[in-house]
C-alpha cells in the first residue's frame, strides 16, 4: 500500500511543480548560491547548542535566513544568493555577537563564533527566539509534522496539581485523550501503545504514575518536549503512531537548584559542574550534571492521623561532558516506583489486603564525535525496564506480575558533502523480553513470556535541489527474530517534500511512508486507569505495519503568526485485542489479530507576541478497527468493524499565556471534544430455567427464584460502540507569580480546572433491575483548584 501512496504523492508533486515552475527556477537557471557554516562555542571552548543565527541581507531589518546550532554547536545557512549579509548570533544566558559577510557565487564560508556568558534581559528576547526557532524548522524540515513545547511553556499551561509534559501534549493538534483520569494519549487514530516515548533517546514503556494519573517526568528537568506526529524520518523505528522526544536540561554548569511543593509531591533538582581536577582526570574540557528527586508525601504527612497506603518516588540524573576535541559524552538515568500497600490498614476497616508496586528503570549513554563538514558520528547504548507485581498476603498461592525490558546498541552517522545535501545512516540491535503471569490456587489463568531481537539499518538523505524545494528520502530495513517462530523482514521506504511559495512565507508539503512495530500493549484503553501489559510479536501475535500519507501547507499570515493545515490517512495492519471467547484448553487463541484505518485533518494557528502568546488547534478524526466477532457464535467468525474508544471526531484546544506585569503570568486552556463511542444497552430480559414440579410437569422460571434468589438478567446490546457520550468541554485557568530575590526566585502558582464545573461523562451505568430502568453516570474532574510553590536558587 505504501507504494500506492508514493505513486499518488509523485503525481501530486508533478502537479505542484507544473503549477509553480515560474516561481521556482532550478540552480542551473539562476546564479549559483553560496552558504555559511561553522560552530558556536562558549567562552570555555565547549559547543553551545540551541544558539540562533539570524541572517539579514543588504541592510534589511527582516530576517532572510535563520539556523539553530545543533547539539555539537554546528550551524549552516543556505542557500544564500551572492551579496552582503549581517549575522546576529545570540542565546538566552549568552552574549550577542554580530558579523558582516560578503558571499560570492558558489562560495562555502566557514565562520565560528565564541559567545561570552552574559545573561540577557528576558523581555523581547525570548519572544524573538521562539519565533526564530519556529522559522528555522519551517525553512529546514520537509514533510515532518513536529510541535515543540519548552519547559517554560509546559509550566504555563494550566494543569492538574503540577506541570506535566504528558498532560501538556494533549493541547497539540492530532492528539486526543480518553478521560481526565489518564495522561495516556492517542495520535491520529493510533492506540496509546503505538507512541514511542523517549527520555534522552531511551524508551519509557509506562510513563505514568498512579495508573495513568500523572507522568513520570519532572518538569524542572526538561529542556523541551517534541512531538513528531507524522512524517518522521527513517532513523525512528519501533512505533507507528508518533514519537515524543523529551530532552533533559543539562543546566548552565553553575551550582544551583529548583524545588517545588504541590498537592501531589515535593521535588528537588540540583545542578553543577565537575571540579576542574576531576574533569582533567577524565580527559574532559568540561563536565556538568543535574540530579532530581520527587516523592509524594501524604503517607508521611498523615502519619499518626490515618494510614495513607500510597506513595510514588522518582529519581533522575543526567551528565554531559565535552572532550578537548569537541566530542560529547552524555549519560541519562531514571528510576521510579509506585507503591500501594493496603496491608498496613486495619483489616476490620478495609478487608482487601494487597501489596502492589510498579515502576520504570532506565539508563543510557551516548558518545558523539563531530565531523569537519558539520556531520557527526554517534554510538548509543541503553537499558529500559518496566515491571509490576501484585501480591495478596492472605493468599500466598496468588501471583500476578508483568514485566518488559529492552537492551539497545546503536550507531549512526551523518555526512554533508555539500551545503545542499546531507546523508545519514545507522545500524542497531534491540533485545526485548517480556513475562506475564496470573496464577492462583495452582491454576494459571493467564501466562506468557518470550524474547525477540530487532536488527535494523536505515539510510536517510536530506536534499535541497533548488531554493524552493526540500526533499527527505530514506528507507529502513528491519529484521525481527522472535524466540519462538520464524523471523520477519520489513522494508520501510519514506519520503517527504516541501515546496516553498511566496518568498518562503508559505509552503506546501507532503510525506508518505511505512512504519512497523513488534510489540503490543493489551491494556483495555476503555478503562480510565490501568497499567500496560506488553507482549511481543511471534507465531501467535502479528506485527503492526502502518502505511501513512499526509499533505498540508504552512506559513506566516502576519507578524508573529504561524498557520499550518494537514490532512492524513493511515492504515494499521496487525493490531491485536484480547479474545474474550478463547478456549482455555487451546493454545494460540488468547489474542485476535485485526486491522484499522484512520483519516482526518489538523489545523494549527499560533501567535507569539511580547505580552500574549498562544495557539488554537482543531482536529478531525475518523478511526475504525476490524476484528473477528467472537460473540457471533458463527464459525468462522465474521469481521466486525467499529470505532475504537479514542475515536473523537472533533477536538479543539485554545491555549493562551499572558504577561500581566509585576511578574504575573496568566494561563488559559479551553478544550472541546465531541463524544466518544460506547456500546448502548437496548433492554434487558430475565434468564429462564427449566424446573420439573411433581404433578405439574415442566415449568420455566427465572433463575434464582426457585431458591429464593432475585433472578438473573440478560442485556441486549446495540451495535458495538454505536452510540456516543455527550460532548465534553472544560475551561482551565492558572496564575503564576515570579518573585525575584537576591538568592533566587519564588513562584507561587494557582491552577483551577473545570472553572464552570461542567459534568463531563466518563461512564454510564444502566440498572435494569429497577422499574423503570435507571441510567446513572460518573463524571470526570469537577471544579478543582490546586496550588503550589516553586523555588529556584
Amino acid at each position: 500500500m505504501v507504494f500506492q501512496h508514493l505513486r499518488h504523492l509523485s503525481r501530486a508533486l508533478l502537479f505542484l511543480s507544473c503549477a509553480w515552475t515560474s516561481t521556482s527556477p532550478a540552480w542551473g537557471q539562476e546564479v549559483s548560491p553560496g552558504s555559511i557554516q561553522g560552530r558556536i562555542r562558549a567562552e570555555d571552548g565547549t559547543p553551545s547548542p540551541g544558539v540562533l543565527v539570524l541572517l539579514y541581507r543588504d541592510g534589511s531589518d527582516r530576517v532572510f535566513r535563520g539556523a539553530e546550532s545543533d547539539a555539537l554547536g554546528y550551524y549552516h545557512l543556505e542557500p544564500l544568493p551572492p551579496g552582503s549579509y549581517l549575522a546576529v548570533v545570540s542565546r538566552l544566558g549568552l552574549g550577542t555577537e554580530t558579523r558582516e559577510f560578503e558571499v560570492s557565487s558558489n562560495q562555502r564560508l566557514t565562520a565560528d563564533f565564541s559567545l561570552r556568558t552574559a545573561p540577557l534581559e528576558l523581555e523581547g528576547i525570548s519572544v524573538e527566539a521562539e519565533r526564530s526557532r519556529e522559522r528555522v524548522r519551517f525553512e529546514n524540515e520537509a514533510g515532518l509534522t513536529v510541535q515543540e513545547l519548552t519547559g517554560s511553556v509546559i509550566k504555563g499551561i494550566p494543569g492538574l496539581v503540577e506541570a506535566d509534559p504528558l498532560r501538556a501534549v494533549e493541547v497539540l493538534p492530532g492528539v486526543t485523550t480518553v478521560s481526565d483520569f489518564s495522561s495516556a494519549f492517542n495520535v491520529r487514530g493510533g492506540s496509546a501503545d503505538q507512541n514511542l516515548i523517549l527520555l534522552d533517546g531511551i524508551p519509557v514503556f509506562n510513563p505514568t504514575h498512579l495508573g495513568g494519573f500523572f507522568s513520570v517526568f519532572n518538569a524542572d528537568m526538561i529542556q523541551r518536549a517534541e512531538l513528531r506526529s507524522g512524517g518522521f524520518p527513517a532513523r525512528f523505528g519501533g512505533r507507528v503512531s508518533s514519537v515524543l522526544d523529551i530532552e533533559t536540561d543539562a543546566g548552565s554548569g553553575e551550582f544551583g537548584g529548583d524545588a517545588g511543593v504541590s498537592l501531589l509531591a515535593t521535588r528537588l533538582a540540583l545542578e553543577g559542574s565537575l571540579p576542574e581536577g576531576a574533569s582533567e582526570w577524565a580527559g574532559l574540557r568540561r563536565g556538568r550534571w543535574r540530579v532530581s528527586g520527587r516523592r509524594s508525601y501524604f503517607d508521611q504527612l498523615l502519619r499518626g492521623v490515618m494510614d495513607f497506603p500510597y506513595h510514588l518516588t522518582d529519581l533522575q540524573g543526567f551528565f554531559e561532558g565535552w572532550t578537548e576535541g569537541g566530542d560529547r559524552i552524555s549519560v541519562s538515568a531514571y528510576s521510579g516506583r509506585d507503591v500501594l500497600d493496603l496491608t498496613t490498614l486495619d483489616p476490620d476497616d478495609f478487608p482487601l489486603r494487597i501489596d502492589w508496586d510498579w515502576g520504570n528503570t532506565l539508563i543510557g549513554g551516548r558518545w558523539t564525535r563531530p565531523r569537519e563538514d558539520g556531520g557527526w558520528w554517534e554510538i548509543r547504548s541503553g537499558f529500559s525496564r518496566f515491571n509490576s507485581g501484585l501480591r495478596f498476603p492472605d493468599f500466598d498461592d496468588t501471583d500476578i506480575r508483568t514485566a518488559i525490558d529492552q537492551k539497545t546498541l546503536e550507531g549512526d552517522f551523518e555526512i554533508r558533502p555539500s551545503p545542499y545535501l546531507s546523508i545519514g545512516a545507522g545500524v542497531g540491535i534491540r533485545r526485548l523480553s517480556f513475562s506475564n503471569l496470573f496464577e492462583s490456587g495452582g491454576t494459571e489463568f493467564g501466562a506468557g513470556d518470550g524474547k525477540g531481537s530487532e536488527l535494523f539499518s536505515y539510510l536517510q538523505t536530506d536534499w535541497t535541489p533548488s531554493s524552493s524545494w526540500i526533499m527527505e528520502i530514506g528507507a529502513r530495513v528491519d529484521r525481527w527474530i522472535p524466540s519462538g517462530g520464524s523471523g520477519i523482514w520489513e522494508i520501510s521506504p519514506r519520503i517527504s517534500v516541501k515546496r516553498f511559495l511566496s518568498a518562503t512565507q508559505w509552503a506546501v508539503k507532503a510525506s508518505a511512508g511505512r512504519y512497523t512495530q513488534y510489540l503490543h500493549s493489551i491494556r483495555d484503553e476503555e478503562l480510565p486507569l490501568g497499567l500496560d501489559v506488553w507482549i511481543l510479536t511471534g507465531d501467535q501475535v502479528p506485527h503492526v505495519v502502518s502505511d501513512q500519507i499526509q499533505v498540508g501547507f504552512e506559513g506566516y499570515p502576519g507578524e508573529g503568526w504561524f498557520l499550518s493545515a494537514e490532512a492524513f490517512h493511515r492504515g494499521f495492519e496487525g493490531v491485536v485485542t484480547t479474545n474474550l471467547a478463547d478456549n482455555p484448553n487451546e493454545d494460540g487463541d488468547d489474542f485476535l489479530p485485526g486491522n484499522g484505518v484512520s483519516w482526518g485533518g489538523d489545523l494549527f494557528l499560533r501567535y507569539t507576541g511580547e505580552e500574549i502568546s498562544g495557539w488554537l488547534s482543531l482536529s478531525f478524526l475518523q478511526a475504525d478497527r476490524t476484528f473477528p466477532d467472537f460473540l457471533s457464535g458463527l464459525d468462522p467468525a465474521p469481521d466486525l468493524t467499529y470505532p475504537p474508544i479514542f475515536d473523537r471526531r472533533v477536538d479543539a484546544d485554545l491555549v493562551l499565556q499572558k504577561e500581566l506585569g509585576g511578574g504575573l503570568q496568566a494561563g488559559l486552556r479551553w478544550n472541546f471534544g465531541s463524544g466518544l463511542p460506547y456500546t448502548r444497552p437496548l433492554g434487558s430480559y430475565r434468564y429462564l430455567s427449566q424446573r420439573i414440579i411433581p404433578g405439574s410437569g415442566l415449568q420455566w422460571d427465572s433463575d434464582g427464584e426457585g431458591s429464593g434468589g432475585q433472578g438473573g438478567y440478560g442485556v441486549v446490546l446495540s451495535q458495538r460502540n454505536g452510540a456516543r457520550y455527550p460532548a465534553r468541554h472544560r475551561l482551565d485557568v492558572s496564575l503564576r507569580w515570579s518573585l525575584d530575590r537576591g538568592w533566587g526566585r519564588l513562584v507561587p502558582y494557582l491552577s483551577v480546572l473545570n472553572v464552570y464545573n461542567r459534568k463531563n461523562v466518563l461512564f454510564y451505568f444502566f440498572e435494569y433491575d429497577q422499574n423503570p430502568p435507571v441510567r446513572t453516570g460518573i463524571s470526570m474532574f469537577p471544579f478543582l483548584p490546586t496550588l503550589g510553590l516553586e523555588v529556584s536558587f
